[in-house]
């Protein structure tokens, strides 16, 4: 998904394509808001759950994976504002 994503957003920039950079973006913005959303509920639920001496339990791979998302969403949004910043006369 992500590097469809990161492909998305190269070829909005080669083309000059600010509108859908911004779309893009805002895609991106709603995902980690929605991550946000998750780790709130997750950590109010599981925190005690979550041994820091066993963390080959479910629970932490279910954590380590939704980081793993979280942190490629987060940095498509970076690329993204970083494209719009070169096109920032387009606008």
């Amino acid at each position: 998904m992500i590097s469809t994503i990161r492909d998305n957003i190269v070829a909005a920039s080669f083309n000059g394509d600010v509108k859908e950079l911004q779309r893009i973006q805002m895609d991106l913005y709603k995902e980690k808001m929605k991550m946000d959303k998750f780790f709130t509920y997750f950590l109010e639920k599981f925190e005690r759950k979550m041994d820091p001496e066993n963390v080959d339990t479910p629970i932490w791979n279910l954590y380590r994976t939704k980081t793993k998302e979280y942190s490629q969403i987060d940095d498509a949004i970076r690329t993204t504002k970083y494209y719009l910043s070169k096109h920032s006369g387009n606008v």
